[in-house]
């Protein structure tokens, strides 16, 4: 027993500290993001300190446990070697027992400013000319390992996929790991990002915050399933291929060309149109008396059509129409021919045709008789007329500007101005 218990003495000289701990002591420990404790056997007085930067995580057996910031004792670990090993370590400690165990301590630090890159052009499509393009990106981030919820569960996330077995892991190792998951995610996110917005591709340059906020808000789930919090995301650059740019350009100035061509073509279809207006003003007919000259001209030239067309009962309205306005033309044009100069009567001393009573449509030129109220000819309304000499009535008139007759009267109850033609009284309601 006694060289069982000198061998016990030398295991616990050389395996066994008071306090576990990791201390960076300079700027290239500082950077480093998982650290691995040298020393795996510990006696159960050790005590385990945690920075407030960092978590630790104990992994024996496939079993792993997290410790938060703070002064632990070692007997306090639920996790212990396997009972076979324990039992000899008990032997060979004299009964003191000693935890073998791997511990990491995991630093929690914010990693500002990392840079990142597309190494391959990124294949986009402009939203305004529907042209695909290529494009690269730059910009920086942060980052750090998530330990948010306090209960380690992020943290084992990363230590599970992303750290493994690896005794350190680097500020330049978790940098290069996440550059690759950027260009990962943007090759399928910036396109879409683009898209959504209508960015047009020459205009990215002023829409960097906004695409910026939109991938950080698409990329922080897909980090969250390694344990890793994004903590800022900016794109600083996004370039176009120069064959792509000059391909843009050329559209643009295409699109321009056919927009002033556009212009151009409607100023002369409006000038055009005033023209016609000016002349049909000038000659004293209207467009829809234009458009029945022609009808009626293309009629007569093919008879069967409108043999046809009257066959079907079109024909008798169109010419119902028509006739009204080429009789008010015929009478226009046979009064204007018909007097002499200087308003004397015609050759042959007949009398001019007296002019037929009423006022012509101001739309198709048919005379409208004394009293209607609408153009028998294509329905327009009059207005309101005289009911003693038939004038036309200006709106709100209280005279005939003809005849003088009183427009208005009197309620024979409560004395309330009426309309014309009223039957009930609008204030007392008497019928008149």
């Amino acid at each position: 027993m006694g060289l069982l218990k000198l061998a016990g003495d030398a295991i616990r000289a050389a395996h066994t500290v008071e306090k576990i701990e990791y201390a960076p002591r300079d700027a290239a420990s500082n950077d480093i993001i998982v650290y691995r404790h040298e020393i795996e056997n510990f006696g159960k007085a050790a005590r385990l300190q945690v920075a407030p930067n960092q978590v630790a995580i104990f992994v024996n057996d496939g079993e792993t446990k997290v410790w938060a910031p703070g002064l632990h004792r070692m007997d306090d670990s639920k996790v212990s070697s396997s009972p076979f090993f324990q039992k000899i370590l008990n032997v060979v400690s004299d009964g003191e027992p000693i935890y073998s165990t791997k511990i990491y301590f995991i630093n929690l630090v914010t990693l500002m400013d990392m840079k990142f890159g597309t190494a391959d052009m990124i294949p986009v499509r402009d939203p305004e000319f529907g042209i695909r393009v290529r494009v690269r990106a730059a910009g920086l981030f942060g980052a750090h390992i998530n330990n948010d919820d306090i209960d380690g569960v992020e943290v084992l996330k990363f230590f599970n996929k992303v750290n493994g077995t690896r005794e350190r892991f680097t500020k330049g190792d978790l940098e290069a790991y996440l550059r690759g998951k950027i260009q990962e995610f943007l090759a399928n996110l910036l396109g879409e990002v683009i898209g959504e917005k209508r960015i047009c591709t020459l205009d990215l340059a002023s829409h960097y915050t906004e695409v910026s906020k939109a991938l950080q808000e698409r990329m922080t789930p897909e980090f969250d399933k390694f344990g890793i919090r994004i903590d800022n995301f900016s794109v600083v650059n996004i370039k176009l291929l120069d064959s792509d740019l000059d391909v843009i350009n050329e559209a643009m100035v295409k699109r321009a060309t056919t927009a002033i061509e556009a212009q151009g073509q409607a100023a002369a279809m409006t000038v055009e149109s005033e023209a016609l207006a000016a002349k049909r003003a000038r000659e004293g007919y209207t467009y829809q008396q234009e458009a029945g000259f022609g009808v009626m001209k293309e009629a007569a030239g093919n008879t069967a059509t409108m043999g046809s067309m009257m066959g079907l009962g079109v024909g008798f309205g169109m010419g119902g129409a028509m006739g009204g306005a080429m009789g008010q033309m015929a009478n226009q044009t046979m009064g204007t021919m018909g007097a002499a100069p200087g308003g004397a009567a015609p050759a042959g001393g007949a009398a001019p045709a007296a002019a037929p009573e009423g006022k012509a449509c101001p739309d198709c030129g048919t005379i409208v008789p004394p009293g209607a109220k609408f153009c028998p000819n294509c329905g327009r309304k009059s207005g309101e007329f005289c009911p003693k000499c038939g004038a036309e009535l200006a709106p709100g008139a209280k005279f005939c500007p003809n005849c003088g007759e009183k427009l208005t009267k009197a309620c024979p109850d409560c004395g309330t101005e009426l309309a014309p033609g009223a039957k009930f009284c609008p204030n007392c309601g008497k019928k008149l």
